[in-house]
């Protein structure tokens, strides 16, 4: 076994930023990459399952909505977990909630988890949207095999560069970037939104030109 250095010992176990930090062809921080248990928190729209992915890799196991509600009533009906769930090397559980009012499934899911850490496998949970009750899971679990993920959208140059790279995607003038900042709570979605509506509007002019319209 590995001796523990006072630089292992003091490793932290929370990281921040945005998700765009996180996400394109940068490494991944030594942390998200090698650590088997990753929570992601963040407001709804930020990024968390993009970012997920992108730590777990291409092939993964997805358990939302449905799915998870399937997966965690036959693990009680049965005893366990599925094959499937207990051994894939990439597990992403995305959106649990309202956990605090259901401890059976949250001691279930931390069963799982903890099982899962301690054979070497990947296990991503993804906070619900405006639901913090997720932290429950991370209670009790080893401090050096977690890492807690914190996404939050951008500030200031921030929102002008997401803006502009948009601008780009749709074909649009990138000084448009700065005047289409919408009002708080500002979000990509509204950002996206306003962007393809211009880009429609220049579509349509351009048409009506072609027409002598």
């Amino acid at each position: 076994m590995a001796r523990k250095t006072k630089s292992t010992l003091r490793c932290p176990s929370l990281l921040g930023g945005t998700s765009s930090e996180y996400l394109g062809k940068r490494p991944l921080p030594r942390l998200l990459s090698q650590r088997q248990f990753v929570l992601i928190l963040g407001p709804r729209g930020v990024g968390k399952t993009a970012v997920a992915r992108r730590v777990l890799g291409r092939q993964v196991l997805l358990l939302r909505g449905e799915a998870l509600h399937n997966a965690a009533t036959s693990a009680v009906r049965k005893g366990r977990w599925s094959v499937d769930v207990l051994e894939t090397p990439s597990l992403l559980i995305d959106g649990p909630t309202m956990l605090h009012r259901r401890p059976g499934v949250t001691r279930l899911l931390q069963a799982l988890i903890e099982r899962r850490t301690k054979n070497g496998l990947r296990t991503v949970v993804c906070q619900g949207d405006g639901d913090d009750s997720v932290l429950l899971l991370a209670d009790g679990m080893d401090e050096q095999s977690r890492v807690t993920l914190n996404l939050r959208y951008p500030e200031g140059r921030g929102r002008v560069r997401f803006a502009h790279n948009v601008c780009e995607q749709l074909g649009l003038d990138v000084r448009i970037a700065r005047t289409v900042q919408p009002d708080d709570p500002w979000t990509y979605l509204k950002v996206i939104r306003a962007l393809k509506k211009i880009a429609r509007e220049k579509e349509r002019e351009c048409e009506e030109a072609a027409h002598g319209g």
